[in-house]
C-alpha cells in the first residue's frame, strides 16, 4: 500500500502531495518550506498513530476476531481525512506553538486492492482454531498459554492463510474482561499505525533529528531543567515554555529518555559497524550518563562533546540504532550537516542500509553532492546498469560501492522545493529515468552549478567580450 499526504496552502507551499510509503527525499534552497512539512507530516502521522477510528469491521465467523479488507481501508480513510480537515487548525498550533495557515490537509491510501488483515483474539476457541489452521506453532501456542491465565492477546495476520510466525507481532496483552468492540477499536488502531508507519506495527517508533544536532546533543539536559523550572511559574505554560516545534521536543525527549539496549545493538551490528568505519572512524559507546568517544587506532577515550561536530551529528543515529524503543520511521533534516562531501557519500549508502533494513526515511537536503550521491546509487540499484562491471570501474577509480549500499526497494520518491517569490514556493515530484539518462534531473542544482561556472569565467578573465 502506498500513502499519500497532501496540503493545500500551508505556509508558503502552495500545494504539495507526498509519498511516505519508504523513502522520501526534500531538496530545494533555503527557507522554500522543506522543514515545515517535514515537521507537519511527522506531527500527522503522530497524530493519526494515537486515535481510535470508528469504523465497523466484519467478524470472522464465529470466533473471536475482525477482518479489514478494501471496503474498510476505504472507510478508514474517509474517516481519517473527515478527522484531519475537523482537527488540522489544532494540529498545526500543537505541532509549531504558533498559528500557521492551512487550507486543507488529507491522507490517500493507494494500492490496497489485496489489503487484508485478520485480527484475532486468543481465548478459548480461537487457540483451537489457529492451531488447527496451523498458523501458530507448538512453542507459539506454548507461549500465549502461559500469559493466557493473565491477558488475551491480540494477533493481526496479514491473511487467514498466513505463515505461522504470528506471534512475535502481538501487539499488546488486555485485560480478560474488555468487551470485544472495544478490542476491535484497539486493533484498528495498530492497523492504521502500520498503515502509516510500516507493515511491522512493532516498530512504530517516529524519531524526528532535526537541524542544529550537535548543539541540542550538547545541552538538552539543561533545557529540561530550565524548562521545569519555568513550569513552576505560574503563567508558564500560556507563555509557552517550549519554544520550539513539538518534532524538535521530541527528540529532545528521545535523547533524555534513552535507554542502551545489548539485544538492540546485536541486531543492528552490521549498521553500527558501518557507522564506525565510514562515517565516524571510532567507536562510541555509553558509560552510565556519558557518550563516550574512541577515534580509530587509538584507545583514548574522549566525552562526545569533545569530539568532532560530525561525530555529534551521528551520535543519535548509533543511539536510535541501539536503543531499548526500536525505531520503525526516522525523519532526518539536512542530512548532510557537518559532513565533509566524502563523508556525505558514506552517508548517502547509510541511508540505503537503514532503509534495506526496514527503516522508512524522509530526509532533507541542499547538498548538490548529498543529491548526486543518492541519484547514482539508485541508478546503480534500479537503472537497468551492470553493477559488476560499474563496480569494477569505480574500483580503479579508488571508489567502493558494495551490494548492501544498493538499494533493495524502487520506491524513493524524490521532492524538489522551488521559491517562486518571498511569499510561496512549489513542490515537485522528480521523475526517476533509467540509464542512459541521469536519474534525477535536479535543475535546480543545475542551475547553481551554471552560475559558478559562469562567475569563474568571469573571474579568470575567460568570458567572451562584447
Amino acid at each position: 500500500m502506498e500513502v499519500y499526504i497532501n496540503v493545500k496552502n500551508f505556509g508558503k507551499i502552495k500545494e504539495a502531495r507526498i509519498n511516505i510509503s519508504n523513502f522520501t527525499v526534500f531538496v530545494g534552497n533555503n527557507n522554500s518550506g522543506k522543514t515545515q512539512l517535514m515537521q507537519l507530516i511527522y506531527a500527522v502521522v503522530k497524530v493519526l498513530s494515537r486515535v481510535a477510528p470508528d469504523i465497523t469491521l466484519p467478524e470472522i465467523g464465529d470466533i473471536e476476531g475482525f477482518r479489514i479488507g478494501k471496503r474498510e481501508v476505504e472507510e478508514l480513510n474517509m474517516w481519517v481525512n473527515q478527522y484531519l480537515m475537523s482537527q488540522k487548525d489544532r494540529i498545526v498550533e500543537d505541532t509549531f506553538n504558533v498559528v500557521i495557515p492551512i487550507e486543507e490537509i488529507s491522507v490517500d491510501f493507494v494500492d490496497y486492492a489485496d489489503f487484508t488483515r485478520d485480527m484475532y483474539f486468543l481465548r478459548g476457541r480461537t487457540l483451537e482454531y489457529l492451531t488447527e489452521k496451523r498458523m501458530i506453532t507448538s512453542e507459539q501456542l506454548t507461549r500465549v498459554a502461559q500469559r493466557e491465565d493473565k491477558a488475551v492477546p491480540m494477533l493481526i495476520l496479514p491473511s487467514e492463510n498466513s505463515d505461522s510466525d504470528v506471534v512475535s507481532r502481538i501487539t499488546g496483552w488486555f485485560g480478560m474482561g474488555i468487551p470485544l468492540k472495544i478490542m476491535q477499536s484497539i486493533g484498528v488502531s495498530y492497523i492504521l499505525a502500520s498503515i502509516l508507519g510500516g507493515r511491522d506495527f512493532t516498530r512504530f517508533n517516529m524519531l524526528f533529528l532535526p537541524t542544529s544536532r550537535t548543539g541540542m546533543l550538547l545541552l538538552y539536559k539543561y533545557y529540561f531543567v530550565n524548562r521545569d523550572k519555568a513550569v513552576e511559574q505560574a503563567d508558564a505554560v500560556s507563555q509557552n515554555v517550549q519554544g520550539m516545534a513539538e518534532p524538535v521536543s521530541d527528540f529532545l525527549s528521545f535523547l533524555m529518555t534513552y535507554s542502551y539496549s545489548g539485544r538492540a545493538a546485536k541486531k543492528n551490528e552490521k549498521l553500527i559497524r558501518f557507522i564506525s568505519d565510514h562515517l565516524i572512524d571510532g567507536r562510541i559507546k555509553e558509560t552510565g550518563e556519558t557518550t563516550i568517544y574512541t577515534p580509530r587506532s587509538t584507545e583514548k577515550e574522549i566525552p562526545l562533546f569533545v569530539a568532532s561536530s560530525m561525530v555529534n551529528e551521528i551520535a543519535p543515529i548509533l543511539k536510535a540504532l541501539t536503543n531499548s524503543k526500536e525505531t520503525g520511521f526516522i525523519f532526518y533534516d539536512e542530512v548532510e550537516t557537518s559532513l565533509h562531501p566524502l563523508k556525505q557519500i558514506e552517508m548517502a549508502k547509510l541511508l540505503n542500509r537503514l532503509n534495506n533494513s526496514g527503516i522508512r526515511l524522509i530526509i532533507s537536503t541542499h547538498s548538490d553532492t548529498m543529491a548526486t550521491r543518492l541519484n547514482n546509487l539508485m541508478l546503480l540499484s534500479h537503472g537497468g546498469l551492470d553493477f559488476e562491471k560499474v563496480q569494477r570501474s569505480l574500483k580503479k577509480q579508488g571508489i567502493i560501492v558494495e551490494k548492501d549500499d544498493l538499494l533493495v526497494s524502487n520506491r524513493m520518491h524524490v521532492y524538489q522545493f522551488v521559491n517562486v517569490s518571498d511569499k510561496e514556493s512549489i513542490v515537485q515530484e522528480l521523475e526517476f529515468h533509467k540509464a542512459p539518462m541521469t536519474g534525477y534531473d535536479f535543475t535546480l542544482f543545475n542551475d547553481s552549478t551554471e552560475i559558478l561556472f559562469n562567475e569563474a569565467k568571469a573571474v579568470l578573465g575567460l568570458e567572451d567580450e562584447d
